[in-house]
């Protein structure tokens, strides 16, 4: 099926505005292509209506969620009340569909019939205790890991293939250009990413800018002042620690790149599965930086790539074996080598092996 002058309704647990991630960029990329995407919001307590809102190259889809409950009652009625939402935003934007690619399990519990072809993309591991009809209704299942599509296709006679990330294009301009990085002792440390989150690892980000007293460490992404972990608050008050907020792409990337360290950690002694494959590692390498990180089970076999934590391992000490190897990990060849795994994995050449596999 070739992915071009399609109408697409994604459903998404997480709204258009906020922090954009791989689904969002996703629906960036199918609309570049010609595709008309509506991008449907979780339902807000004030929503009062229908509303469709273009932002960009995606129609934004808003409503009133006026069937409180409906998860827990009758699978049939959860199935009535989605496929009346779906024909109902049909009717109003032009016509019926041809894919329904649905990132949300907290929402449509099973997928109705009659609304296009039905696609499960399933992005984590701890969304797959809810929406479990929808794995055996769908007629094929995208995975962002092979965890989750190994757990996920017994369940289902669909095909479950992993796609893994895709890196959105903004990522890609003048990557080329980051091969030859001068080399120079590191004063910059960064994160990026979702930062009101219990699955981070607020101790070991708490130990690694402690024992370092001389970098600087900047965490870039949303985060909640008053987030209940008490790491996280002696983190927050370090004097070589700041914490920057949401940052749009355009000034997001540059700040990723112009790091010395790309840092990350997850609970990975409790949370392995839950972050098999974090987006952020794919957009990290495409920098060519040094990267030290948490255990991570889709990389596992791919430690040329990024200093890796043993799983439940001390982040402090791959961050110490870094520094202490960082010249030989930021020499062209090491960088190249990051910069061309991340760039076979452009967005545009995931869409052409997904209009592959939804063409068999």
């Amino acid at each position: 099926m070739e992915l071009r002058g399609k109408r697409i309704l994604l459903f998404s647990p997480e709204p258009w505005q906020g922090l954009h991630m791989s689904k969002h960029h996703l629906a960036q990329a199918l609309a570049k292509r010609g595709n008309t995407v509506y991008f449907v919001d979780p339902p807000l307590p004030g929503n009062t209506g229908f509303a469709c809102e273009r932002i960009g190259d995606v129609q934004v889809v808003r409503y009133r969620h006026w069937l409180r409950g409906v998860n827990r009652m009758p699978l049939w009625v959860n199935r009535w009340y989605y496929e009346r939402l779906i024909l109902d935003i049909a009717a109003r934007t032009g016509g019926p569909f041809d894919i329904l690619w649905n990132f949300d399990t907290s929402r449509m519990q099973s997928f109705p019939d009659g609304v296009g072809k039905k696609l499960l993309h399933l992005a984590d591991f701890d969304i797959l205790y809810i929406g479990k009809e929808l794995i055996p209704t769908a007629d094929i299942v995208f995975t962002t890991c092979q965890v989750v599509a190994d757990e996920v296709a017994p369940r289902t006679s669909a095909r479950t293939i992993n796609m893994g990330h895709a890196l959105d294009e903004r990522w890609l301009e003048d990557i080329d250009s980051l091969v030859d990085r001068p080399a120079r002792e590191p004063v910059n440390v960064v994160f990026m990413g979702q930062l009101a989150n219990s699955y981070n690892d607020w101790e070991g980000f708490e130990q690694v800018a402690s024992s370092h007293p001389r970098l600087n460490f900047t965490f870039i992404g949303p985060f909640d002042p008053n987030f209940p972990e008490p790491a996280f608050h002696r983190l927050h008050a370090l004097t070589n620690v700041s914490f920057t907020g949401l940052k749009a792409k355009q000034e997001l990337v540059p700040l990723v790149r112009a790091a010395d360290i790309l840092l990350f950690g997850f609970r990975s002694a409790t949370r392995a599965k839950e972050r098999a494959n974090p987006h952020k590692v794919l957009e990290y390498l495409s920098t060519g930086n040094v990267i030290v990180g948490s255990y991570t089970m889709e990389y596992a076999l791919r430690t040329d790539l990024f200093r890796m934590a043993p799983k439940g391992g001390n982040l402090n000490e791959t961050f110490d074996g870094a520094l202490r190897d960082r010249a030989s990990l930021n020499t062209p060849a090491e960088r190249a080598r990051r910069i061309a795994f991340a760039k076979d994995r452009s967005m545009s050449r995931s869409i052409e092996r997904m209009e592959r596999e939804l063409g068999r």
